[in-house]
């Protein structure tokens, strides 16, 4: 096992190998050091979603799945995490996404501040978007069978229920519902729109992946595979950067020239999607879905938790910790629960 993964890491270890001493010549060495402690975040975070992510890659077909463990899933990653912020800036400024991408590089401070003014549309989005990919879980759209639930008889009257579709989304409606009713009184329009903006968006990512997979083209399979990527890469962004108020391209603040920060940034984010897809691609090559009956369930329920806590953002400030362990905790608690404990032999021959 410990040569799988080894094997599996050696490319975003070369990656990191080659960058590093390239990044400190062509740049310096406190760029260097800043794409160390970048890489070291991504590689921590990268982990946790993982296993996530592995539950999703085990419901698309092969050569989808391919297509999402190679390219998709880094593509998606670093687009969402490197895109989405300016284009929320557009959006909530009434910029060009030039002069937004522009203003990220050129003027982080007024960029930082744009972005905390469309915090509220993104996380009232993705919350209503994430809490119905976790729904499908929760409520086994795909009634797919589930003899050992991770929470017991909760969980499986839960997966029981006659409508699952109409009660997905009437919770999300409702989430959103009562988000908007509590968050200021100047906030509520964009986080009312951006709720359902959020379950549409849903929908149509839905209908379009049904769509897909009605036929037997490759083509169609890739655009399954894209909606995939989408819900991965958008749960990623609201993980990392919506939580905790951290921009990925303010996280190398280390008195480098804005240009710098930007390459540095783009490297280290590129490096840590490698390693999300390596990882990604060892648990469902050696089915550690399978084998540990309740790690997809875990999976699942790091979704529906960050739903909850960007609502809850919305209203209170959630402590960098809970944003930084609360999925290791969950994913942690699903694995012990899996392993098969055995006592001793010398105490059951007694």
């Amino acid at each position: 096992m410990r040569v799988l993964v080894r094997n599996s890491l050696a490319l975003p270890v070369g990656l990191t190998v080659v960058a590093v001493p390239l990044v400190w010549w062509l740049i310096s060495p406190a760029a260097a050091f800043a794409l160390v402690a970048l890489v070291a975040l991504e590689v921590a975070m990268s982990a946790d979603s993982s296993v996530p992510m592995a539950g999703l890659a085990a419901r698309l077909h092969l050569p989808a799945r391919r297509f999402f463990l190679s390219v998709g899933l880094v593509a998606g990653v670093l687009a969402m995490r490197l895109l989405l912020p300016p284009a929320a800036v557009a959006v909530s400024a009434a910029e060009s996404p030039v002069d937004a991408a522009t203003e990220a590089l050129v003027q982080p401070a007024l960029f930082a501040e744009h972005l905390g003014a469309a915090r509220p549309g993104l996380a009232a989005f993705g919350a209503a978007f994430i809490w119905l990919v976790f729904a499908e879980y929760l409520f086994n759209i795909d009634r797919a069978p589930r003899p050992h639930p991770w929470l017991g008889r909760l969980e499986a009257a839960a997966a029981r229920v006659t409508r699952p579709r109409v009660l997905a989304l009437g919770t999300a409606v409702a989430g959103a519902a009562l988000m908007t009713a509590l968050v200021p009184a100047n906030d509520r329009v964009t986080v009312g729109v951006a709720g359902i903006v959020g379950v549409s968006t849903y929908l149509f990512m839905r209908a379009v992946g049904r769509l897909a997979l009605r036929g037997d083209a490759a083509w169609r399979l890739h655009v399954y595979a894209g909606t995939v990527v989408f819900q991965r890469g958008l749960t990623v962004f609201m993980l990392f950067e919506i939580l905790d108020g951290v921009y990925t391209l303010s996280t190398t603040n280390t008195g480098l020239a804005y240009l710098e920060q930007a390459a540095v940034a783009a490297v280290g984010v590129g490096i840590g999607a490698v390693y999300l897809a390596r990882l990604t691609s060892r648990i469902d090559s050696t089915k550690g879905l399978a084998r540990l009956r309740h790690l997809k369930a875990g999976a699942a329920y790091v979704l529906g938790v960050l739903a909850v806590l960007l609502w809850a953002s919305l209203v209170v400030p959630i402590p960098g910790a809970v944003v930084g362990w609360y999925g290791t905790a969950i994913i942690g608690a699903a694995l012990l629960t899996s392993l098969r404990w055995r006592r001793p032999r010398r105490l059951l021959a007694r």
